[in-house]
């Protein structure tokens, strides 16, 4: 249960415990908070389901993707959360990157696009993805085929405003 399910509960209860109060006839009384319920829950914000919520989430890490490829920068930061907390790793049998802020991600992309200008071509994806949702985060699970074998892919995914971002990438080949 969200925090806004629970201020919306606790607001119901304060509202009908303040109705319960009102000098209204005892026959009045119950059609009247009836009446109170009905309008309290119709109000209610719609929720996503499971299936659009990773959906949205499909699209982010697909668009970030996208965006790499073309080197389109601006577009490609916008995919991503630049909360103290976000992450990027990159691991192989030999070698080991870490970056631990937005700022170290985002110099890492600058300069890998400026060293590489030409966009590349859109990997061909049919991975199959195993989401763990979670209220406002989640993680994501993938394998893809790398020129040495399986690549395995984690992404933490966090919601910011609607809208579903990378928080930390990690990718193991």
């Amino acid at each position: 249960m969200t925090f806004f399910h629970l201020f919306s509960l606790s607001r119901l209860f304060t509202i009908l415990h303040l109705a319960y109060k009102l000098p209204l006839d005892k026959n009045m009384r119950l059609p009247y908070l009836l009446f109170l319920c009905i309008c309290l829950t119709a109000c209610q914000p719609a929720t996503e389901s499971t299936e659009q919520t990773k959906e949205k989430i499909i699209e982010t890490l697909q668009l970030e993707t996208k965006y790499f490829c073309e080197r389109n920068l601006a577009s490609w930061q916008d995919q991503w959360s630049y909360e103290p907390f976000v992450s990027k790793i990159y691991a192989g049998e030999k070698d080991f990157e870490e970056f631990t802020t937005w700022n170290e991600i985002n110099q890492f992309t600058v300069d890998h696009i400026a060293e590489f200008p030409d966009p590349i071509p859109l990997p061909v994806s049919d991975q199959k993805y195993d989401i763990h949702l979670f209220v406002e985060t989640a993680w994501v699970f993938y394998t893809k085929k790398g020129e040495k074998g399986p690549v395995k892919e984690t992404r933490f995914m966090v919601k910011e405003e609607e809208k579903w971002k990378i928080a930390r990438m990690q990718t193991i080949y």
